[in-house]
């Protein structure tokens, strides 16, 4: 399926299903507000007209005015916003404000529905205009852009405005003057040659095939793939076709029902309950299947969460949380799926029927009417039941395939946005909160993690320590250990520690996590000290937006409620491009200097880290940058660098370590340029606390066997010496 994938990710279906996804709460809310009042049960209208009186219905209207039936004007805002985002981020050097975006592409739409009698009607601003609000969508919001493109157009209003939006909004003044007047020229154009609005003229060139079209299977066949296409393109097909759905399918059933009381042989198969019972089970698209499909193949616990969300309405015929949330609507994906199920769970039903299997249906019921008992009140029979049940697991068959498809095109997704994160965060110069206000797949997804970081934070799982060893160059002895953050997330697995720590910076999580984190550091460094592990250095991550009065006082809390000595636990600093001397940050890292704790500097020799910090701050340890130490032995000019910081380090009295030491080779060169200490996989990944403990042990035992045997040797050489 490539070429899905590549058309699935075009930026405008994007956009598009974006805009979709954003409307869902207004989609589920009108959805209960249906099933509030349709709900298919005598005894409950009853109960409801007892309770509440004869307008008992007046709320769930209120719920459905407020979202139902303005679908088209709130998507209609939502991909307009969601595009010039995407503008935004290809654009960086001619941003625009997405919200007069998303307000231009308002005004347009409704510059549109207000050609029908000169006031805005809402017949076009629910579902049944949504396939003309989503092109009026792209192409508003494209041609503000394109308008805006020209500097010419801007109104020019300098600073020292009362409100600080103005500039913004002058600039885009003209271009959305032009682009609003533009559209309802066009639209008024068309009310003169046509005499009937747009969204009049587009319903009825869809309608006019099935006037020229005779009665039997072939048209029943192409009113579904009709009615599949147009909801798959975003149009309510139900509405376009009701005038089909009511003048044929619904006289058919009519001159069935004659038929069943007189006790005739029923004359009709396709009818509108046979439609609704067995082609459309759970709404247009058998999307009842589509649900099951996606609980039991579905990757993603989101998946699965919004099946499982969309069943309920779904067993009731209401399946917009489907077309929109998941989405179907110009989903490339489930093209071939949305429309073929519909299709061949007519042809079965329809041959079941032809061939006496099941009764025709004689009884007319409401569209409301759950799965099941529907089929079993129109066709008298239970074997109308078991055919819903056939259905649903033919149904669930041909979707699984398109689910599984879906699945692997969302991993892609995934690991590309994992990657494009991963890579911005770790930029020296980029600003990581900004990843969170990105409009494409990686903004998505950073604002998806940080809703699961902090329900993993706050719910107490997910988030473990792990504890990377430091062996001294020298005589192979582990002399100190990093705690880092790991992140195991229940869908997506290991995250990357850089992202997890960028997010949490961009959010103010990282106060409350790096408290957590020196507080697990130091339950484990003391268990140690239990275990007699008395003179290893515990480096723990700080960032800069930690270090603050709170900061201190809680570390010393922390210290003394683990009996933990401060000179072997070390801060490193891991953003030292905010420590700028004489800030409040760079006094609180004095002040804990000052209580005995070691300060380390991460990252030395790249971006921010430089010399100046070694003059400002008190730091006891410097750890070279792992972009340097990982080409010390194909490049001279990094072998030079080390050299230089090595020595500094030596004059100055400071701990030099090289992180990301990953072959022999690396090591060695690292050794003879001086370098204290070496951290890296060659040695050991990060660990367990417990098998952490275990390695520092056996290894500390053989350096120390090594050394006995050492000195031993040459003792041995001496005393041959002296005896000769």
């Amino acid at each position: 399926m490539p070429g899905m994938e590549h058309i699935s990710n075009r930026p405008i279906l994007v956009a598009v299903r974006s805009g979709l996804a954003v409307t869902m709460p207004l989609v589920l809310l009108g959805s209960l507000a249906v099933l509030l009042n349709s709900f298919p049960l005598p005894a409950y209208k009853v109960f409801m007209e007892e309770v509440f009186g004869p307008d008992w219905r007046f709320f769930g209207n209120v719920l459905w005015s407020s979202t139902f039936a303005v679908m088209s004007l709130t998507m209609q805002f939502s991909v307009g916003t969601h595009l010039a985002h995407q503008h935004n981020d290809e654009n960086p050097s001619n941003m625009i404000s997405p919200l007069m975006a998303g307000l231009v592409s308002f005004a347009t739409l409704l510059s549109l529905i207000a050609m029908e009698g000169g006031s805005l009607s809402t017949r076009w601003m629910g579902v049944s205009g949504l396939f003309v609000a989503l092109i009026v969508a792209v192409t508003s919001v494209k041609l503000f852009l394109f308008l805006y493109s020209f500097k010419k157009l801007r109104l020019y209003l300098p600073g020292g405005t009362p409100d600080f939006a103005m500039p913004d909004m002058f600039n885009s003044l003209i271009p959305a003057i032009l682009t609003i007047t533009l559209f309802a020229g066009g639209g008024l154009i068309v009310h003169a040659f046509l005499g009937t609005t747009i969204h009049e003229a587009f319903h009825d060139l869809l309608r006019k095939p099935f006037d020229v079209m005779g009665d039997g299977f072939s048209r029943g066949m192409f009113y579904i793939f009709s009615l599949q296409g147009l909801w798959f393109f975003g149009i309510h097909g139900a509405n376009v076709l009701d005038p089909i759905t009511h003048d044929i399918y619904g006289a058919a059933m009519a001159a069935n029902e004659a038929a069943a009381l007189a006790g005739q042989a029923l004359p009709h198969i396709m009818t509108k309950p046979f439609m609704d019972v067995f082609v459309f089970m759970g709404g247009a698209g058998t999307s009842i299947s589509l649900a099951v499909a996606l609980l039991l193949f579905g990757e993603t616990k989101n998946q699965r969460r919004l099946a499982g969300v969309s069943l309920i309405p779904g067993l009731f015929n209401l399946n917009e949380i489907l077309l929109v949330g998941l989405p179907v609507i110009l989903n490339p994906v489930m093209l071939i799926p949305f429309i073929l199920t519909p299709m061949v769970l007519a042809c079965i039903s329809y041959l079941a029927v032809a061939w006496g299997i099941v009764p025709g249906t004689s009884a007319n019921v409401q569209w409301t009417t759950p799965v099941f008992l529907n089929a079993y009140l129109s066709t008298g029979s239970f074997a109308g039941a078991v055919l819903q049940l056939v259905n649903l697991a033919v149904g669930t068959c041909l979707y699984a395939p398109f689910v599984l498809v879906s699945n692997r095109i969302n991993g892609r997704r995934v690991n590309r946005a994992f990657k494009n994160l991963l890579a911005r965060v770790t930029m020296i110069e980029a600003k990581r909160p900004n990843a969170l206000e990105r409009a494409d797949e990686t903004g998505l997804l950073a604002r998806s993690l940080v809703s699961d970081l902090e329900h993993s934070f706050y719910a107490d799982r997910d988030l473990y320590l792990e504890f990377q060893p430091q062996i001294r160059a020298a005589t192979g002895r582990v002399s100190g250990v990093e705690a880092l953050l790991r992140w195991n997330h229940p869908y997506y697995g290991p995250v990357p520690a850089p992202i997890s720590i960028a997010l949490a910076e961009g959010t103010g999580l990282i106060k409350p996590l790096g408290l957590w984190i020196f507080e697990e550091a130091c339950a484990i460094r003391e268990q140690w000290l239990a275990g007699g592990l008395e003179d290893i250095v515990l480096a723990v991550n700080v960032s800069a937006m930690q270090l603050d009065k709170d900061l201190v006082e809680k570390v010393v809390a922390i210290m003394q409620r683990h009996r933990i000595p401060p000179d072997i636990l070390e801060l490193e600093v891991t953003e030292s491009a905010m420590l700028e001397a004489g800030t409040e940050p760079s006094l609180h890292l004095s002040q804990l200097h000052l209580l005995g704790l070691r300060i380390a500097i991460d990252d030395f020799g790249m971006g921010h880290s430089s010399l100046k910090y070694l003059k400002q701050f008190p730091v006891s340890t410097v750890k070279i940058d792992g972009a340097i130490s990982r080409e010390v032995v194909t490049n001279p000019i990094c072998a030079d660098i080390v050299a230089s910081i090595t020595r500094l380090c030596r004059a100055r009295g400071m701990l030099c370590v090289a992180e990301f030491v990953e072959t022999q080779a690396q090591a060695a060169v690292l050794r003879t340029l001086g370098v204290d200490a070496l951290q890296g996989h060659i040695f050991s990944p990060s660990l367990s606390a417990g098998d952490c403990f275990t390695f520092i042990r056996e290894t500390n035992a053989r350096a120390a066997r090594d050394i006995r045997g050492r000195m031993d040797r040459s003792r041995g050489r001496a005393g041959s010496q002296d005896g000769v």
